[in-house]
């Protein structure tokens, strides 16, 4: 193996040497426009099987262009940085390197041209004042982006930033798409004296998510906006007590609906160990779920309550931590050459999602389990599939409910009579996309589910799919783009796209053969 050369820089061109070597030319560009983007850094990083053999950094020309040579053979990533645009990278392994042959010639196993497009980045700058126009410090403001996850769209938070002295922040480094702001704070001086707090906020002055005004970036936009708050309402205390405590206690009061404020809102805790009591203060009205959570060795204890805030302090309160896992077992059915084809059990919520390692008498643990309704994702490997997931002799394969304490035990049944699918796409006058997924979905009450998943294998004039393990029963089979955000869960969005999915029954050890007409467009294409 080669020793590892130091990280060099360079303006046009960099020699690292090598025995078996080849180069690599490219050109760094604006991906909206197409104009060369000079002293743009090039992080060239060789791996030679699983080693990481060299590093080379160059910096692109007044024409954008690069130029490495000797580079030593391997797969390489390369990555570019340039202030003002977002970071790109590229990995390239050895097969996929291109190949050209002219008349009586070698082969040349030079890589061909690289093209690096830059997508420039966006910001939203902005300031935010009191009910009186007072420029307000310490205000957080949090971007909240829409998602899609196991088909449901959510709101994430993603990066944020507090104001300073005159109000002002800056949120930069974005991607396009749409945002949504989230704001909370606290009040100061004389009004904090009165007991006021503000309530979590979204931009430009709602507290409800549905009536918050988003805002649409697009590439290398600039964005300013300005945030009036509103007068400060009167805050409440919630006051209890944590049973059987330890000395590393978190007590938590979160705003619900989750999917409504999915960012920290502006209240505090006071836990006092020797009492073993809880006080949180700045909480405005509203309903919240109230979270004890006790590190108790190499155990977790939790407990939760929800509680309503409305005109007074809530007092009283009395959570009595305990265990919240769930045990289970895998147990196969059919040919056993393969003795492990689980080896991890997820738990997915609206709310959040956990899971364990599968070990190898089949058992598992998950723990620290909030309580509420779970579908089990168990992750199962070659052809097999999963025949049913029980608790106490009731199928709750769509609708595990978890409580706090000890639930009783799920079993999972794991069988090697499965069947499969193989699709393909009949031909279109339109191009394909490359990145095209294939979604087996089915029903569960009034939502689809993803039962399997599939990514193109074949050219993209010819695509074909082979989906295996798939346990029997009625499915529809849809095909689109990898990256689309596609509300699969929604059975209100799922029927404009009736007629692009295909109805597939899957028997035990059989094959069934589709074809699909259309292909979902991306959402806003449609």
């Amino acid at each position: 193996m080669m020793p590892r050369v130091p990280l060099l820089l360079a303006t046009f061109c960099c020699v690292l040497g090598a025995a078996d070597s080849r180069d690599l030319t490219g050109r760094v560009v604006d991906a909206q426009s197409g104009q060369p983007i000079a002293r743009a850094q090039v992080r060239l990083q060789v791996f030679q099987g699983s080693q990481q053999g060299v590093q080379v950094a160059v910096l692109s020309d007044a024409d954008g262009s690069f130029h490495v040579t000797n580079i030593p053979d391997g797969g390489y990533n390369v990555t570019c940085e340039k202030a003002g645009y977002l970071p790109a990278s590229q990995g390239v392994m050895p097969k996929a390197m291109p190949q050209t042959r002219a008349a009586n010639t070698q082969p040349n196993t030079q890589p061909a041209p690289l093209i690096i497009r830059l997508t420039a980045q966006a910001a939203i700058e902005g300031t935010v004042v009191d009910d009186k126009d007072t420029p307000a410090e310490n205000i957080f403001i949090q971007l909240v982006l829409q998602q899609v996850m196991n088909g449901h769209r959510q709101f994430v938070p993603t990066m944020g930033d507090f104001t300073n002295e005159t109000g002002s922040f800056r949120l930069f480094g974005l991607a396009a798409g749409r945002y949504y702001i989230g704001i909370t704070g606290r009040v100061s001086g004389v009004r904090r004296a009165k007991l006021l707090a503000y309530p979590p906020l979204f931009y430009p002055n709602s507290m409800e998510l549905a009536a918050a005004q988003p805002i649409d970036l697009k590439a290398g936009d600039e964005q300013q906006i300005k945030i009036r708050l509103p007068e400060p309402l009167p805050a409440r205390e919630v006051r209890g007590v944590v049973a059987a405590a330890g000395p590393n206690v978190s007590v938590t009061l979160t705003r619900e609906p989750a999917s409504q404020f999915p960012y920290p809102s502006n209240i505090t805790s006071n836990w006092d160990p020797k009492t073993g009591t809880f006080r949180i203060g700045g909480v405005t009205p509203g309903i919240y779920l109230l979270t004890a959570g006790v590190s108790h060795g190499r155990e977790y204890l939790q407990a939760s309550t929800m509680v309503t805030v409305a005109d007074a302090d809530v007092t009283g309160i009395r959570l009595d931590p305990a265990e919240s896992g769930l045990d289970g077992t895998v147990h196969l059915e059919g040919n056993t050459g393969q003795q492990r084809p689980v080896f991890y059990v997820g738990l997915q919520s609206q709310r959040a999602g956990n899971g364990a390692q599968v070990d190898a008498d089949g058992k598992f643990h998950v723990s620290n389990l909030a309580a509420g309704t779970y579908r089990v994702v168990p992750q199962v490997s070659g052809p097999w599939c999963v025949r049913s997931i029980q608790q106490g002799g009731r199928d709750v394969r769509d609708g595990l409910f978890v409580t706090e304490g000890a639930p009783a035990p799920v079993d999972i049944v794991v069988t090697s009579h499965c069947g499969s699918v193989e699709a393909s796409l009949a031909a279109s006058d339109t191009t394909l996309p490359t990145d095209l997924m294939l979604a087996l979905l089915r029903k569960s009450g009034d939502e689809l589910v993803l039962e399997k998943e599939g990514y193109l294998n074949g050219s993209v004039n010819n695509p074909t799919f082979l989906l295996q393990g798939i346990a029997p029963g009625d499915y529809t089979l849809y095909a689109w783009p990898r990256e689309a955000q596609i509300e699969y869960a929604n059975p209100e969005y799922m029927r404009q796209f009736e007629s692009y999915g295909k109805a597939v029954t899957v028997t035990e050890d059989n094959k069934v053969n589709v074809t699909l007409d259309k292909v979902l467009p991306s959402p806003g294409q449609n």
